[in-house]
């Protein structure tokens, strides 16, 4: 009896619960992290000109998802947990008919415009 390697891909579902729990533990671990020499800030962007990007908030986010707080989560940046929650789905979902590189482009631009309105109004900047 021979042994026959095999290069089986991983089912979906474990890829995507894989992926749940590494970034699940990444929030719980940021969550506890207290730095008291952390900036205010890590956006530069923020840093430099007072004006947050489309990703601010980010990092806030992931404490609030640690703590258990979706809804804080959702606050700080849509985007972030919207994001993160289609990163960890994606392998769950059928293929989608291939996209042209400029409807690619078209989404990014939108996704990002929307959020950058977002957190304008959120820094009560809008």
């Amino acid at each position: 009896m021979a042994l026959v390697a095999t290069t089986a891909t991983p089912a979906p579902a474990r890829v995507t619960a894989v992926r749940g729990v590494v970034l699940l533990a990444a929030a719980v671990a940021l969550a506890a992290l207290h730095l008291p020499w952390r900036p205010r800030t890590v956006c530069l962007l923020r840093a430099t000109t007072g004006i947050p990007c489309p990703l601010c908030g980010g990092t806030t986010a992931a404490v609030d998802v640690g703590r258990a707080d979706l809804l804080a989560a959702l606050r700080a940046s849509p985007v972030a947990v919207l994001g993160a929650a289609a990163f960890v789905a994606s392998p769950l979902v059928r293929r989608a008919p291939q996209l042209s590189s400029r409807a690619i482009w078209l989404l990014i631009v939108a996704v990002a415009t929307g959020s950058e309105l977002y957190q304008l109004a959120r820094f009560g900047l809008l």
